[in-house]
C-alpha cells in the first residue's frame, strides 16, 4: 500500500510552506502528498498553490475537524500537515483546530508557521524530549525513522528538578556516561544521533537549542489526555517557533 501525507491548505499564501514542508517530510517517509481545502469558497488560490508543487488537490465542504479526522484515519495516511495561524514575524498560535486534530488522531501532525522557508529535503531534525525519561519513549519511532532515512538527528533532553541525574565530582565523565546510556536506551535505532542535555525551563531550553542547531523540523510529543495543562511545552514551542513542528501522539 502506498503511503501519503494529507496537507490541509487554505486560500492564502500560507498554503505554500505547508505544501513544501509536507513534501520534504514525505521524502523521508517514502510517501506521497495529497492536498485538501475544506471550505465552500472554491479554493482557487489553494488549488493554484497545489498545482505549482505538482500536488493532487481536492476541495470539499463540511466541518474541517470531522473531514480531516476521517481522512487521517485512512490506513495509507502516515501524517497530516496543517498551517499555524498568525502572520510572518508575529505570534503563531496553532489554533483550536490544529490542537484538536493533534489530540484526536494517532498520526503525526506537522504544524507549519506561515513564514517558514522549508528546505526541499529534511537534513537535520531536533527531537525534543522534556521531563522524565518515560516521556522520551514517545519519540522513539520518529528517531528510528529519521535515522533510517539518513537525517541528522539532534536529541534535546531537558531535565527538570525531579529528573536531574546525580553526578559525582567528576561531572564531565558522569555527564558523558549519562548521555551514552540515554541514547542507547531511547535512540537505539539511531547510532549517529547527538544528545544535547540541558537543565532548565523545557520550552526555553528546547527553543534555544533549535536556534543554535537550525533544524528543518522540531519533533515533540503531544499528549492524548484531558488533563488540565496538557501539552504546555509543546504549545509554547508552537507559539514561538519559526521552524515547522511535528507533533507526535503520546498516550
Amino acid at each position: 500500500m502506498n503511503s501519503k501525507i494529507v496537507a490541509a491548505i487554505d486560500n492564502s499564501a500560507a498554503a505554500r510552506p505547508v505544501l513544501a514542508s509536507a513534501l520534504a517530510l514525505a521524502r523521508v517517509l517514502g510517501a506521497s502528498v495529497e492536498s485538501i481545502h475544506v471550505a465552500d469558497d472554491g479554493g482557487g488560490t489553494a488549488q493554484a498553490s497545489a498545482e505549482s508543487f505538482g500536488v493532487p488537490f481536492c476541495t470539499t465542504a463540511g466541518n474541517p475537524f470531522e473531514v480531516l479526522v476521517e481522512l487521517a484515519a485512512g490506513n495509507d495516511v502516515v501524517a497530516l500537515a496543517v498551517g499555524a495561524r498568525g502572520r510572518p514575524g508575529g505570534p503563531r498560535p496553532a489554533g483550536h483546530l490544529t490542537l484538536a486534530l493533534a489530540g484526536s488522531i494517532d498520526k503525526p501532525v506537522l504544524v507549519v508557521p506561515p513564514g517558514a522557508h522549508p528546505s526541499d529535503f529534511l537534513q537535520r531534525v531536533v527531537v525534543a524530549m522534556e521531563g522524565t525519561p518515560e516521556k522520551a519513549r514517545s519519540a522513539r519511532r520518529t528517531v528510528e525513522v529519521a535515522a533510517g532515512a539518513g537525517v541528522e538527528l539532534v536529541v534535546v533532553h531537558v531535565d527538570d528538578e525531579d529528573s536531574i541525574p546525580l553526578f559525582s565530582d567528576q561531572v564531565q565523565h558522569e555527564t558523558e556516561s549519562y548521555a551514552r546510556e540515554f541514547l542507547a536506551r531511547y535512540c537505539r535505532g539511531a547510532p549517529e544521533a547527538r544528545l544535547e542535555l540541558r537543565i532548565g525551563l523545557p520550552a526555553d531550553e528546547i527553543l534555544a537549542a533549535v536556534e543554535r542547531v537550525g533544524p528543518d523540523v522540531v519533533a515533540i510529543g503531544w499528549p492524548h489526555s484531558s488533563e488540565p495543562g496538557r501539552g504546555e511545552v509543546a504549545r509554547e514551542i508552537l507559539d514561538r517557533s519559526h521552524t515547522p513542528v511535528l507533533l507526535i501522539a503520546v498516550e
